[in-house]
Parts: structure tokens; sequence; C-alpha cells
């Protein structure tokens, strides 16, 4: 034989063995409802094996279909060395075994690559599961297992190659209601939860719901093909998992004339602290105050979901939050970091009222932290003008209701910042208007 005609054996060959790869298919009908694929397992290139379960073995048959129209069957019970042959019926390129048993994996032994189908009547593993009850090595606080009185049989198919024995893996459905914290609108909504569990229904943890709930276990998800799933429920389960979160509303006068190039906030600094929380489960709340990095340092403590705070030293603070469940199973904690300026006092001397409204219109000091502050305006005869104690505010350049005259006056400021500096500052301000505006006040009269 020519090299030639060699080759064009070997292509042929190659083309038949690619076509039976592709093309043949086992398909198992038969029993109570349609059967189903349970698993697809794939091991080495010589091997394949399809795991189909069945509702009873009423009417069962395996059919094979390749190109080839002769085709030898064969079933094993642990491996394929033991395998022994049966008999099919033949129809075209189609071969049927009739006369199926479950607990066997079923072969034609074709082509480079064997494919096997084993059969497993589902009817003799329905589960059964009562007595459902959260386990007493659950964590209530992250995560819960479930125990009960159950008939779960383990359902095994064996390799056909090694004769190693698997199980085929159930799943289940675990439903209840739990919270889950909305960060735009900043609260708990109601959510329901479905945790899918493979394998061992009593060996995997759930999250801990963090509300009041019922606990329902429906499955498995082959008893659910064929119309036979069963439900079994905790009927109330108390939470105790918590969860929190800080909301921060920061009280304070915005003022134009405070200093906004230093970073942080302005003493004194008035916060509303709120604890967003899962209630009613979270029941008990502990609030603590301290300087950044000095916990042992507590400046205030409280209780309550809510409080207010007035920060009057300058520096980094910490504002931690304890939350609790009414039994103290579990507890939670958040924190926020809260950052106080230094103080700052800028005092101008000059303004001009009542001539450009809203543009350098007062006496203001440019500020920021100050926590006390008086301020005292004179005339030239040591007259009191003007009194104030608010840095927000500042002098119209009235007195009695009307403008004092241009000229030179005297202010007296003393004030106190968050860092702890005292200011005791005097000088003189200057009043640059035009005498144009009427009904000035006569600073000539010394009172």
């Amino acid at each position: 034989m020519g090299k030639r005609n060699l080759r064009k054996i070997l292509l042929s060959f190659a083309f038949v063995s690619t076509c039976i790869c592709v093309y043949a298919q086992y398909v198992v009908t038969g029993g109570n409802g349609t059967p189903i694929r349970a698993e697809q397992s794939s091991g080495d290139s010589a091997e394949r094996i399809e795991v189909y379960l069945v509702y009873g073995m009423e009417n069962v048959t395996i059919s094979y279909t390749s190109s080839n129209s002769s085709h030898q069957w064969y079933r094993y019970k642990t491996k394929r060395l033991e395998a022994e042959s049966v008999s099919s019926v033949q129809n075209g390129t189609t071969s049927t075994v009739y006369d199926v048993e479950e607990g066997y994996g079923y072969f034609v032994e074709e082509g480079a690559v064997s494919r096997y189908v084993w059969i497993v009547d589902y009817s003799k593993y329905l589960p059964n599961i009562s007595d459902l009850r959260v386990s007493d090595n659950s964590d209530p606080c992250g995560g819960l297992m479930l125990t009960g009185s159950d008939t779960l049989s383990p359902i095994y198919y064996y390799w056909p190659n090694t004769g190693t024995r698997r199980e085929l893996p159930r799943q289940f459905d675990v439903t209840y209601n739990t919270l889950e914290y909305n960060a735009d609108e900043k609260a708990y909504v109601s959510k329901q939860e479905t945790a899918v569990i493979e394998g061992d229904l009593f060996g995997v943890s759930i999250p801990a719901p963090w509300c009041d709930t019922e606990i329902c276990v429906s499955g498995d998800y082959f008893a659910r093909h064929f119309g036979k799933e069963i439900t079994s429920c905790i009927d109330q389960y108390q939470a105790s998992a918590v969860d929190v979160h800080i909301d921060t509303l920061l009280i304070e006068q915005e003022a134009p004339n405070m200093n906004t190039s230093k970073s942080g906030l302005c003493a004194p600094a008035t916060i509303q602290f709120a604890a967003i929380a899962n209630t009613p489960t979270a029941a008990l709340f502990n609030w603590t105050i301290y300087p950044e990095g000095e916990e042992e340092n507590v400046l205030a403590r409280f209780t309550g979901e809510e409080m207010d705070y007035t920060f009057n030293q300058a520096g980094n603070f910490t504002v931690k939050l304890e939350v609790s469940d009414q039994t103290t199973t579990c507890t939670v904690e958040d924190e926020v970091q809260i950052n106080v300026s230094e103080s700052y006092l800028m005092i101008p001397n000059a303004f001009s009222p009542g001539t450009t409204p809203g543009v350098n219109d007062e006496f203001r000091v440019a500020y920021k932290s100050l926590v006390k502050f008086e301020a005292w305006i004179f005339n030239r005869w040591g007259v009191q003008i003007y009194h104030w104690n608010n840095p927000a505010q500042g002098w119209d350049g009235k007195k009695g209701g009307k403008y004092v005259q241009p000229g030179v006056y005297f202010y007296v400021i003393e004030a106190e910042g968050s860092d702890g500096i005292i200011y005791k500052e005097k000088g003189d301000i200057n009043i640059l208007r035009p005498k144009t505006i009427q009904e000035e006040y006569d600073e000539n009269i010394q009172e």
C-alpha cells in the first residue's frame, strides 16, 4: 500500500472517530416524569460519565446513537473491569436497552473515548426533614447552622475506571427574612434572602438574619424537578445579630466672616449623632467620645439612639458607638472621626457702613474656633458705642439706630480659642464714608 493511500485511510478513520465523539449520545426515558441529568462529570481524556435520575423504574430505557449500526452494551456495578454485557434492540444507528436496573453504570464501547451513563431511581432517595431547628453550634451573631431529624440517604455512583465511589450532591433552598441597609435612604429595608446549600444541609452556615423571621428549608432540587419537593420551617427565629451605622448632623450657623481656609470644624461645634440600626433587635446603645488614639481618656459617655455633643477643643476626636441586642449576645461597633480646627482671629482696620450694602459695610473679625468672644467699640472720648459677644456678628456703624460720623473709633476684643489661646486685642477702626447720609448720630454728645 502506498504512502498516499495509507494517509487517506488514516484521515478517514480520524473523521469517523470525530463523528462518533460529536454525535454519539445517550438518551434516558421512562419512569414517572422526565428523567434529569444530575451530573455530567469529566475524567481523563478516555472517559466521560453522566448521572441520570428517574422517578421509578417503570419503562426506563437508555438509547445510544452513533454512526455505527451495531452496538454492544455493557453495565458495571462498581468498576468497568467487572462489566457484564447486556442485550439491546438495534434500530438503524440507534440501539436501546429496555431492562434497565438502577444502581448501575451503562455504556457502549465505541471509539477512543468511552462514555458512561449511571442510573439512579430517585424515588428511593426522597428527602424527609422534621423537627427543623437552629443548631447549638451556630454563631447567632454571624451565621446559623440548621439541624433536625432527617432522612437524607446519600446518592452514590462509581467512577468507571477506578471504581471510586462518589456522592451526588443535593441542593436545598433556605429562605428567611432579613434587613438590608440602604445608604441613600439611611434606613434598613426588609429583604427576603435565599441561601443555596449544596451537599450537607446541616453542615453549612447561612448569614444570621437581622430581624425575627420564619426560616424554611425546601428541596432538594431533584425532588422539585419531579414535583416531590418538601418544605420544613422554623416558625419564629428570634434574631440576635445586630448592625449599625452612625449618621451625623452638624449644627453650626454659617457666617461669611468665618475663615474657611483652615481645615476642620469651627469650635464650638455642636453635632447631632444618630444610630441607624436594625431595631428592635438592636436594643442597647453606648456612645463614647475621646481624643483620637486615647481611648482610655473618655471625654463623654451617652446611652440611647441619639445624642448631641459640643466640641470646644481643637484636635482629632473619635466618636465610637457600641450596639448590642437585648441579651448582649451580639455586639457591633461603628465610629466616626471628628476634626476641630485650631483658632484664628484677624481684625480689620476700616469699613464703610451705609455706602455699599453687603460689601465691607460691617465691622466683623475673620475667625475660626473661638469658644469665647467679647467685643466693644468706643469713641474718642472713651464712651462705649457698641458691644457684642458672637464672633459671627459685628457692628453696623450705628448707635441708637443712626450712623455714627466718619472717623476713628476704638475696639477692645477678648477671646479664647479652641486650642487654649487667649486673645486680648486693642486698636482703632476707621469709618470711611462721605457725609451724605442724613440722621447721623452726633458723637459730640458725650454719654
